[in-house]
């Protein structure tokens, strides 16, 4: 079994960011959207079905040329789905201490299995 507690760096380039610097909100959200998927991943025979309910949050807002760590970890597993919850850092400078950005909670549907009855002919 894989890992499910995954870190993606993320970089805050000019492409992504507003005149301001300011990195841009929906390019955050997308990126998370899609790191939330890779502790989920072995679970699913065909492509990640569509995400049933997530909450979003943001924090702080992250500039540019910031470098951010994505952290995607796979909180809740049953039959009905699966939960992973996604934290933004960043690390200050001056100290060791890690900046919350945004944070994240993802709620994936369970993968439908469809039973065949078969008879011997």
């Amino acid at each position: 079994m894989k890992t499910h507690h995954i870190n993606t760096p993320f970089v805050v380039t000019k492409d992504i960011s507003n005149g301001n610097g300011f990195l841009l909100p929906h390019v955050l959200y997308d990126k998370i959207k899609t790191v939330a998927t890779y502790p989920v991943k072995e679970f699913y025979l065909q492509d990640i079905p569509e995400i049933g309910d997530f909450k979003f949050k943001m924090y702080k807002n992250a500039f540019l040329n910031d470098k951010l760590t994505i952290q995607a970890q796979l909180v809740k597993q049953n039959k009905e789905g699966y939960l992973v919850n996604i934290t933004v850092t960043k690390a200050k400078s001056t100290t060791n201490y890690q900046e919350r950005i945004c944070s994240a909670l993802f709620d994936f549907p369970a993968e439908k299995r469809y039973s065949t009855n078969r008879t011997a002919c």
